[in-house]
């Protein structure tokens, strides 16, 4: 089965380089460093006694959920050498930024050459792979190196879950070469058993991403930016994140309604991809909305504020500032969740308090949807004209209290890391004895 996967995945490797190189180099204007993306660039060796603890992150979201993780371990065991590879530039990039006592390197492509070459250099003692990281060639050249691996803040949303439930002859395989399974609810627990992972393996610790650490921003950066984007003290801000294609026109034209009763708004849209910017503002010309993009109110001079009347909807065009919208907004709405995307992460306005609305389609955060809605910390509409309702709400302490309740919420959720590392110190010290056992025989 692997090989057949290997043949497979180097076709498709060979047949989308192109266009994987011109996406990368050409349009995003990210470099790709194919020298260590095929392992001929390499990290400096592990020091011989030195244990190694390898975590993969495929991109910015999941790099960010290892903040508390990596600060935690490297504190409690300062002697290990800590390395977090990441697929995606981005990735990297937040990686390196907040990451600073890990060594941050890119993860090879899946082919067990290239793999065979990293694990030799750098001698791996547990392989720590994120969320739904399932790569075939990766755990299986760790198991074939004796390196554990274990799966961390595990997710498994409904998409994924069928997926591998239809595929399970081809993934279960691998999956069993996976030493221990820690997931995020009891959604992933149940999912998994359904495919055929035994119930030992797999254990419940919570959600990494509870304990990000997002930017703490001032009363006077609020003030200064609002001065900037030309808002009075009156006017509110409505920021609607990481939204999608089609999730755009319904968010418009609710705020379109919305003006009806309440002209004091404006509406920040932060997409899921910022170089959509331009279909987005064409959407908005279209609907006779007044648009602005972020980055040319971004790079004015300080002198330079807007006029009050230039923009109703502000278009986010810049990748990693999503947070600082959420702490400016008054009310919040998460993206992905009006069109059958699975939402998106509902942690972030929480953290700053901040009323949450999201439609009916939340199913890859299931769990922390019905989480918050049960403590009456967010808001679920089916469609336009019950965003139009909620946003149009006169009662301004309600919205005052979800906030508060959002952040209790995520306050409650705490010590997934504890957990975690609690039981990475678990599996490491079966390893140890096992050794032991072994130079005794």
């Amino acid at each position: 089965m692997i090989y057949l996967y290997t043949l497979i995945y180097a076709f498709l490797l060979l047949g989308y380089f192109p266009l994987f190189l011109w996406k990368f180099n050409c349009k995003r204007k990210e470099r790709l460093d194919l020298s260590s993306r095929l392992a001929l660039k390499l990290p400096l060796p592990s020091p011989r006694g030195q244990p190694c603890l390898w975590i993969h992150a495929v991109s910015v979201g999941e790099v960010l959920s290892l903040q508390s993780l990596v600060e935690k371990w490297k504190g409690l065991h300062p002697e290990w050498r800590l390395l977090v590879t990441s697929l995606t530039p981005a990735g990297l990039k937040v990686a390196k930024e907040k990451l600073l006592k890990a060594e941050v390197r890119p993860i090879p492509i899946d082919l067990p050459c290239c793999l065979q070459r990293f694990f030799k250099r750098v001698k791996p003692s547990l392989l720590a792979l994120t969320e739904s990281e399932f790569w075939p060639n990766l755990i299986w050249v760790a198991h074939k190196n004796s390196v554990p691996v274990i799966l961390i803040n595990g997710r498994m949303s409904e998409r994924s879950f069928q997926r591998i439930k239809k595929f399970r002859l081809f993934f279960l395989p691998f999956l069993k070469l996976i030493d221990l399974f820690l997931v995020q609810s009891l959604i992933e627990k149940q999912r998994l058993i359904e495919i055929g992972v035994a119930e030992e393996k797999i254990r419940i610790t919570g959600n990494l991403k509870t304990e990000i650490k997002l930017p703490l921003f001032t009363d006077e950066e609020r003030a200064k930016f609002r001065k900037k984007m030309g808002l009075s003290s009156k006017e509110k801000i409505i920021t609607a994140g990481s939204t999608h294609p089609g999730e755009e026109e319904i968010l418009l034209r609710a705020f379109i309604e919305l003006k009806k009763y309440k002209s004091e708004y404006r509406l920040i849209i932060a997409p899921r991809h910022p170089a959509r910017w331009a279909e987005i503002a064409n959407l908005c010309s279209q609907l006779s909305v007044h648009w602005q993009r972020w980055s040319l109110i971004k790079n004015k001079n300080q002198e330079e504020n807007l006029d009050k009347s230039s923009w109703e909807v502000l278009i986010v065009d810049t990748l990693g500032e999503l947070p600082f919208f959420y702490f400016l907004a008054d009310l919040t709405f998460i993206g992905g969740s009006l069109v059958q995307r699975g939402g998106h992460n509902l942690l972030e306005p929480a953290f700053y308090g901040k009323p949450i609305i999201f439609g009916p389609h939340m199913e890859n955060f299931l769990f922390l949807a019905d989480y918050f809605l049960e403590r009456q910390a967010a808001l679920k509409v089916a469609n336009q004209q019950e965003l139009v309702e909620i946003w149009s709400h006169r009662e301004e302490e309600l919205f005052m209290r979800i906030g508060e309740r959002a952040k209790k919420a995520l306050t409650e959720l705490e010590g997934a890391t504890d957990k975690t590392i609690a039981c990475i110190e678990e599996i490491i010290k079966r390893i140890s004895q096992k050794k032991k056992e072994e130079e005794i025989i």
